[in-house]
Order: C-alpha cells, then structure tokens, then sequence
C-alpha cells in the first residue's frame, strides 16, 4: 500500500486554529494527510494538535509551564522554535513528512522559520506570513523557505482573501513533494562552489564553462549573505568536493560589520578549510560594501566613494584601514585549512567598479590588504600575482586550472 503523503503544518493554535484546520482540509482534498504542531505556547487550542505545545516545548529542552514561568518573551520564542525545529528532523528522518506549512504573524513567523531552518536544501517548506511584505531575511536565512504574504490578517478563520492564500499554499506544498527533486550529488561526479557578483559575472560564466568541460558540476552561490552561507552549509553537509571562492564579497561585510550582504551566520571563508577540500580563493567585490538606496546608507559612511549598482543597492568604497583588517582575517581563516589552498589576485582589479579608473578603485588600498593578507599567511600556502584584471580570462583561466590541478592531486590521492 503506497503511503500518502504528509505535510506538517506549524501554527499558534490559540489564535491561528481555524486557518490550520482549514489548511488541513485543503491537504487531505488533495489526498494527502496533515501532521498540525502547536507551537504556540500560550493559552488552549482552537482545534486538537497532533503534536501539542507540550512536546514542543519538551523537545527544546524545557517543560512549558515553566519555560512560561520565567516570563521572557524571547526566550519563550526561541525554546519554541528550537523544539518545533527538533521535531521537524525527527519527522524527516523517520519518513514521517514529505513538506511543512508554517502560518503566522511576528511570533508563528519567527518560530515556524526557525523550525524549518533545520530542514535539508530541497525538502518542500513554505510559510504563509502578515510580516512578509516587510524584511523576511531573519526568517528565510540561508534555507530555499517559500515565503508568500497573507495579504489579510489571521482573524476569525479563512475569510474570502485568506483562504485564497492558504488553498495556494497548500496545493504550492504537496506540488513541491509531488513534482519537486532534493539535491544529491550525482555518483562520480564532483561538484564544485563558486561564488559571484554581478561585478564579477563575466568570470564567474567563463569559469563555469571551463570547469563543466572539465567534467565537474558547477553550482554558483550569489555572494549576498544568504548565498555564501548556503554554501558554507553544503560544504560542511559533504556535498562540494571544491570550491572557487571567486567573489567573497561577504568576508568584507562580516569584518566590517556593516552592508547588507554579512553572512547570514558567522564564519565565512572556513567550511573548505575544515573540511579540508580543494579551494581557490580571490578578492572578487572585497573592496567595497553593498547597501540597498542611497538613503539607506548609514550616515558614517556617506562621504565615502559610492557608486549605485541599480537604484536599490549601492556599492560603497571600504576605508584602508577596514582593508588592512579584512586581509588580516583573510590570512587567518586560510591558515586554519587543512586541504588544498591557494590564492590568486588580479592586480588590474576585483570587479567592474574596481578597476584602474574605476569609481571604486585604490591601488594603495589593494596594496595594503595584500601585505595584511602577506604578513599574516601560512608559509606554505601559495598566493598567485597575476597582471590581469578579475574579469580577465587570463585570470579566469588561472583560477581554474589551479583549483583542476588541486582536485586531480585529492583524486590521486584516494586511489589504493
């Protein structure tokens, strides 16, 4: 007997119960099942759960009634999501659920996004959200979440707008655990990350060309924050066998502390090392910061070079100081490697703005990253000078041939 399908649905039954229930009757017309977690801590459900506050709460670690005792708010929230996102993996990993629907406001936003975080690249998640027409990244983080906008408040059940909404939703969910594919790494095929901006897509295209002839996967992260951190997790997940670190843009932003491509989480430029693959690094969008319209540029650095890329982001010129320090970190966080690592940098330039004559460019800024980056390296790990703009295919080609010959060696190494 083929088993239905079953999507969980996560939702703060105290005042969201009818729209779960409803969500679940669109589901099981459409032959499936739902498995509905409370994960609202307070006050009785409007309909029964499957999985009650109770186990939420127990999951993350606490009984609920005194997680409610302590009175923290935040707290509470976070002890929610960390137990619903527990549950969620269990239910994966069993085979319980093939897809989760997440409904709320602020707080069933906050926690349903934190649960599904937890879940794999691929695995069908969707949330239904009144906060998302606002900044949806604390929710969607560095995880493929849908996110779609309620359009109408969470009050008094489906009322004509909303369950328009949520009947999409549903058929969006079990369409994606019906017709949809998870990533896997294709048996003898290696995969190798790269990173791009569009100041450095001519590159990042060329070297993709090449390594595909070469016989290798090529899956490119948009170095945004969410992009670069995404592949942080893939890598860690065993699933890059070697990386083209063209563009880490986001390691400027992290040291920094400012723009709005800083890694979702802390830590870029350390999975490879770590893991101990194959990388070649370079200097790719490093030298500036990226923010959205002119107005959203904070007032310190606003008599800074500033270029607008399109009129809703911003490129601002990073200080030499502030380039000294990314340099310094750069050293170290390659020095920590345990695999094959090289560094390669065009001396014409790290993107379009960045080029001699550019509104972004500072050969004295670049020279002083650099001896930073010198002063601070491991002996043995070799960095490549090449007269060559990023965008060059000169550059490109050098790039690519290093990290080919790094994956060869790895190869050969294997062998019995």
């Amino acid at each position: 007997m083929i088993r239905k399908r079953t999507i969980a649905i996560l939702a703060t039954l105290d005042t969201k119960g009818e729209e779960a229930a409803y969500i679940r009757g669109r589901l099981e017309s459409l032959n499936c099942s739902a498995t509905i977690i409370d994960i609202g801590p307070l006050g009785p459900p409007a309909v029964r759960p499957d999985i009650d506050n109770g186990e939420v709460a127990r999951q993350g670690g606490w009984e609920l009634a005194a997680l409610l005792s302590t009175g923290e708010r935040d707290r509470i929230m976070e002890i929610m999501g960390k137990g619903a996102r527990k549950l969620l993996s269990l239910l994966f990993f069993e085979g319980k659920i093939d897809g989760v629907i997440g409904l709320g406001g602020n707080q069933g936003s906050a926690v349903s996004s934190m649960a599904m975080q937890g879940l794999p690249f691929g695995f069908p998640k969707y949330l239904v959200s009144t906060v998302a027409s606002g900044n949806i990244r604390p929710y969607v983080g560095n995880k493929d979440i849908g996110v779609v906008f309620s359009v109408g408040d969470f009050l008094g059940g489906a009322n004509p707008v909303i369950s328009s909404i949520l009947a999409n939703a549903a058929a969006a969910v079990v369409g994606m655990a019906e017709h949809g594919a998870r990533f896997v790494v294709k048996p003898g095929v290696r995969t190798i990350a790269m990173t791009a901006l569009g100041n450095t897509e001519p590159a990042a295209s060329r070297a993709v060309k090449s390594l595909r002839a070469a016989g290798f996967e090529v899956v490119a992260f948009h170095a945004s924050g969410a992009g670069g951190s995404a592949m942080e997790e893939l890598i860690e997940e065993g699933l890059i066998h070697g990386v083209l670190d063209l563009t880490p843009h986001e390691l400027t932003a992290e040291v920094v502390g400012a723009g709005i491509y800083r890694p979702v989480r802390p830590g870029r430029m350390t999975a490879a090392g770590t893991k101990g693959i194959p990388q070649v690094v370079s200097t790719g969008g490093m030298e500036y910061l990226c923010f959205g319209p002119r107005e959203s540029i904070p007032m310190k650095f606003r008599k800074r070079k500033i270029t607008m890329h399109n009129p809703f982001n911003a490129n601002v010129k990073v200080s030499r100081k502030e380039m000294a320090e990314v340099g310094g970190v750069m050293a170290e966080r390659l020095n920590a490697a345990v695999g094959p690592t090289a560094i390669l940098i065009p001396l014409k330039g790290w993107s379009v703005y960045g080029a001699p004559g550019g509104v972004l460019y500072d050969g004295t800024g670049n020279r002083i990253f650099l001896k930073a980056l010198k002063d601070r390296l491991r002996k043995d790990i070799e960095l490549k000078e090449i007269d060559a703009h990023i965008n060059d295919g000169l550059f490109v080609e050098a790039c690519v041939d290093q990290l080919i010959n790094f994956m060869e060696e790895k190869k050969e190494l294997k062998k019995p």
